[in-house]
């Protein structure tokens, strides 16, 4: 039998503590940077200088002055930039349509993480004006894919009280938001659908506009807003003072009535001024409707309309991380089972729910 010295032991003990030691320490495993993208603003034209933030940008190994970033400005797989210390870049883009960019993020050891924005850029508004030969106003006009609007709610008609129909009598009649004459000027009128199409279905007809210009359709609309951007890039181009020259307002909108699916019952009420404008489209199509308990079928029209919404307005529901303006309608009982509005009988106007503004495009 072998016997160890007590120094031999002591060897062998310190050796295997050590080995013990480096095989329980765990290498360090460096992790890829996490970065955060901005952009601003949303949308703009040929003359905007848009601002591309990583500042926000973080590393769990490094500090931010390690990093470094790279661009490519078209997507297009090919980096327009060096590696950069500045996490921030202005740009300008000379092509009109959805821009798409990559920015590249790295750390000191090499590690990276792509992250990609985009941006619409618009025809540059031209901008000029009208007179409307009937009662002499004058309006703001803007040129956008290759057709006149008016960048003004139309003020034409004979303003009545709320309490009042607008009727199919020859004589152009609107509303001012809380009957106050002063809305006009800021907002516009008020119109039903009916009213504004001077009792005509047909699509891109005249209505109340000036000679010469029309009720745009809904195909109109989203040639100028197409349903398939961003709210917030339509929302920040076309609302009031945006670059787009359009200038939406919030005008709000007046209801001749409107129930619930409790049954809750509500006449006669202007609302939403400086959150929501609507704006009627010539456009309708007849569709299948449901009564609110789900079981009567009613025929209906459903008269198009165009919603924006402030978005900084916290109470508005709506989800701005959908697409285009707002699609919204006045659903009129043709025939078959009635539905909400058509229960009150004949004191209630059956052929309208909603009064909105009115914007014109020129004839072609």
């Amino acid at each position: 039998m072998v016997k160890l010295s007590n120094n031999r032991i002591k060897a062998n003990i310190i050796l295997f503590v050590v080995i013990a030691l480096f095989s329980c320490h765990e290498e360090r495993i460096n992790t890829p940077p996490s970065g955060v993208l901005t952009v601003f603003p949303y949308a703009g034209d040929t003359t905007t200088i848009f601002t591309f933030d990583a500042s926000k940008s973080t590393d769990a190994e490094d500090i931010k002055e390690k990093l470094t970033v790279r661009w490519d400005w078209n997507n297009d797989g090919i980096w327009d930039t060096d590696f950069q210390s500045e996490f921030k870049a202005l740009y300008r883009f000379s092509t009109k349509g959805m821009n798409y960019i990559r920015m590249e993020l790295f750390d000191s050891d090499g590690l990276s993480v792509i992250l990609s924005d985009s941006v619409r850029v618009f025809p540059i508004p031209v901008k000029g004006s009208m007179t409307d030969p009937r009662d002499g106003q004058k309006y703001e006009t803007v040129y956008l894919e290759r057709n006149w609007w008016m960048a003004e709610s139309l003020k034409y008609g004979s303003v009545i009280c709320s309490d009042s129909l607008q009727k199919d009598n020859g004589v152009v009649e609107t509303y001012a938001y809380n009957n106050d004459f002063q809305n006009i000027a800021e907002y516009g009128g008020l119109y039903s659908w009916y009213e504004a199409m001077q009792y005509t279905n047909m699509e891109k007809g005249q209505g109340i506009c000036p000679p010469g210009w029309h009720i745009p359709s809904f195909e109109e609309w989203s040639i100028i807003a197409p349903f398939n951007l961003p709210y917030l890039f339509l929302d920040y181009y076309y609302s009031p003072g945006g670059p787009g020259g359009l200038n939406l307002k919030y005008g709000g909108y007046y209801t001749f009535i409107w129930e619930t699916r409790v049954g809750e019952k509500y006449e006669r009420y202007f609302s939403d001024q400086k959150f929501r404008g609507r704006y009627w489209t010539s456009t309708s199509r007849e569709e299948k409707w449901q009564d609110f308990s789900g079981n009567n079928i009613a025929f209906q029209r459903l008269n198009i309309s165009i919603g924006i919404d402030n978005v900084m307005n916290d109470s508005i529901t709506y989800s701005f991380d959908n697409f285009g303006l707002i699609p919204e309608g006045d659903r009129i009982h043709l025939r078959g089972n009635t539905v909400a509005y058509d229960r009150y009988g004949s004191g209630h106007p059956t052929n309208a729910r909603y009064a909105c503004s009115v914007r014109c495009a020129k004839d072609k």
